[in-house]
C-alpha cells in the first residue's frame, strides 16, 4: 500500500511539471495599443511592438490595425479554444502575394463579436489563429481581450491583450 501511496504521489508530481512546463510556453501581452490609424507591428519572439524601422525589415509576427489582424507568413483562423488546439493543421493556409495573411474579416468566421446595440466589441475564446513566423517556425494566437479595463473609468477600446505560444522548432505540434 506505501508503494502504491508513493507511486501515485510520484505520478502526480510528474505530471505537475509537465503542466507546469507547457504553461510556461504560453507568452502573453496585455493592453497593446491598436489605436492609431495604421498598423501595429508585433515581434511576438522579444514580445514587443516592433519599431517602425524593425518592421520596414520585416522583424514582425503579427500586425493589428483596429480589428484587423495579419500575419508575417501564412495563417488561418482555426474555430477552437486556444487550448484545445494541439497541432497547425498541415493545409487551410491564406498567404498573399506579399508573404503575408490577414484573418477573415466576415461576421461568421471573425475572431470577434459586434454587438450592433451595445457596440461592444468581444473577443471569442473559440478562436484561434495558426501561423507560420518569419523564421518558419509555428505558432498559434487567441486575442482575449479588445479593451483596457480600468476600475471607475470607461473601458478604453483597441487595446488589445493576447496569448501565444510556439511549436518546438519546425513542429507542428504545441
Amino acid at each position: 500500500m506505501r508503494h502504491l501511496l508513493k507511486s501515485t504521489i510520484t505520478l502526480f508530481v510528474l505530471l505537475l511539471c509537465v503542466v507546469t512546463i507547457r504553461a510556461q510556453d504560453v507568452q502573453f501581452a496585455q493592453h497593446v495599443d491598436v489605436s492609431s490609424d495604421g498598423w501595429v507591428f508585433y515581434n511576438l519572439t522579444d514580445n514587443r511592438v516592433a519599431s517602425e524601422q524593425e518592421a520596414s525589415f520585416g522583424a514582425w509576427d503579427v500586425a493589428f490595425q483596429g480589428t484587423s489582424v495579419k500575419f508575417n507568413g501564412p495563417s488561418q483562423l482555426l474555430d477552437s479554444p486556444f487550448d484545445q488546439v494541439e497541432a497547425a493543421p498541415k493545409d487551410g493556409y491564406a498567404q498573399d502575394e506579399d508573404g503575408t495573411s490577414q484573418l477573415p474579416s466576415d461576421a461568421e468566421s471573425r475572431w470577434f463579436h459586434y454587438d450592433f446595440t451595445s457596440h461592444i466589441i468581444t473577443a471569442l475564446p473559440s478562436r484561434t489563429a495558426v501561423f507560420q513566423s518569419r523564421d518558419g517556425s509555428w505558432g498559434k494566437l487567441n486575442i482575449t481581450d479588445y479593451y483596457k479595463v480600468v476600475f471607475g473609468q470607461d473601458p478604453v477600446p483597441r487595446m488589445l491583450s493576447f496569448r501565444w505560444t510556439f511549436a518546438e522548432g519546425d513542429a507542428l505540434a504545441f
